[in-house]
């Protein structure tokens, strides 16, 4: 999916300055009626180096054509802002779940999100942490991992944020964003030209989600490996669960753009209403009551064992819906002017490195302009989460470097 960067740019500005002539009528409107900005709820150690702490709200153009109201956190240094307003990183954020309470806006801000944004702001920054469509709108689903979407949410916050906040922000950003947030920072990265007047630094992307299909294969495997002993069949449980919630999310995703999609296209039957969950429950939730799940299945004696238990329906890839939005919405499709960084941890059983090196990277390094602006960091080891929590200064520096060159 190809899409001409000059529809993204008409998406960002129909979303600012809400057109008639965009495609919107008052029937497509989903606007809720709420002030524009609301202090966020920080901690102390937050306080002492952040001045405004916000909830913004704005419209923005959903993937079905309406207007819908969308929410991001923004945060600003201490101080007065230089000349020119405070240059802005977005913060893209992991996958949190589907449903509006899962938004980063309506929970509290904690490790290890907490400390790259502590150290973004103490840096000179405004971070601009955008909830991504759907999310916080209790009206509007969430279209999960759907690329265009994820980099309109990203360009849209900025856009309406510094129309909004003035020259209090300035027009230098950046882009660093985490496993779902990788995702949406690549695909800002591809359609940032549509942002016009602003000047695009680069992209950090850590473990980012992208080939799903080929995710979800390669991590049950390595669950089957595990669920070889009594020892490590908790960790086989662990991934298997994780893995089959956020195919839950992603049928949630294939929904919210396309509303005649039904679970059972990818869940088997008696399985499509803990996937149902995507829409209710916060991620580690869904992922729980698939662990629940796999354990009653296990507690019957002549059921065959793990690799025995099944939750998707066995030719889900195939189906034209499931097939048709997996590879629209992969990453590195358009052509990538500036640099792009790819942090990766060796032990990643959720965004599995083999995926990342096998798949993602040929298509960046087809994708960037000048093979100087790829570059990949593997940690050793690091798995989903320590990859954010061991290396979050390095993280910051590297994206403190993107803004000075």
């Amino acid at each position: 999916m190809k899409q001409n960067i000059k529809n993204i740019a008409l998406t960002v500005l129909c979303g600012s300055l809400l057109l008639s002539g965009c495609g919107s009528d008052d029937n497509d409107t989903v606007i809720i009626e709420t002030g524009p900005v609301k202090t966020f709820n920080v901690d102390g150690d937050v306080a002492k180096v952040v001045n405004k702490h916000d909830v913004f709200t704005y419209p923005m153009m959903s993937v079905t054509g309406k207007m819908v109201t969308a929410t991001t956190l923004v945060f600003t240094p201490k101080g007065n802002a230089p000349q020119g307003g405070w240059p802005i990183v977005v913060w893209a954020h992991g996958t949190t779940g589907a449903a509006d309470k899962c938004a980063p806006s309506r929970l509290a801000l904690a490790s290890p999100e907490k400390q790259l944004i502590m150290g973004l702001v103490q840096k000179g920054y405004a971070v601009i942490a955008p909830d991504y469509e759907g999310l916080g709108n209790d009206n509007v689903p969430h279209p999960y991992l759907h690329l265009t979407s994820a980099a309109n949410s990203i360009l849209s916050a900025i856009h309406e944020a510094r129309k909004f906040y003035g020259d209090e922000l300035g027009r230098e950003w950046s882009v660093i964003g985490w496993s779902q947030g990788g995702h949406a920072a690549l695909a800002a990265a591809e359609y940032q030209k549509a942002l016009l007047g602003y000047k695009f630094k680069g992209t950090v992307a850590i473990a980012p989600a992208s080939y799903l299909a080929e995710t979800l294969n390669y991590g049950m495997g390595v669950a089957n490996q595990y669920a070889g002993s009594v020892q490590t069949l908790p960790v086989a449980k662990q991934i298997a669960g994780t893995l089959y919630g956020y195919a839950a999310i992603v049928s949630s995703g294939i929904k919210a753009a396309n509303p005649t999609f039904n679970y059972n296209q990818a869940f088997l039957a008696d399985k499509v209403d803990i996937a149902k969950n995507a829409e209710l429950e916060c991620s580690p939730q869904v992922a729980e009551k698939f662990r629940d799940d796999i354990d009653l299945f296990l507690s019957s004696s002549s059921n065959g064992g793990f690799s025995a238990y099944q939750a998707l329906q066995p030719k889900f890839l195939l189906d034209a819906d499931v097939r048709a939005y997996l590879s629209e919405n992969l990453p590195a499709q358009n052509k990538i002017t500036n640099k792009v960084y790819v942090y990766q941890g060796t032990g990643d059983t959720t965004v599995p490195a083999q995926i990342t090196v096998d798949y993602l990277l040929p298509d960046l390094i087809a994708a960037v302009e000048k093979p100087d602006h790829l570059i990949f960091r593997a940690k050793p080891d690091a798995t989903h989460q320590t990859i954010m929590t061991d290396y979050t200064s390095e993280l910051v520096d590297t994206v403190d470097s993107l803004m000075k060159e």
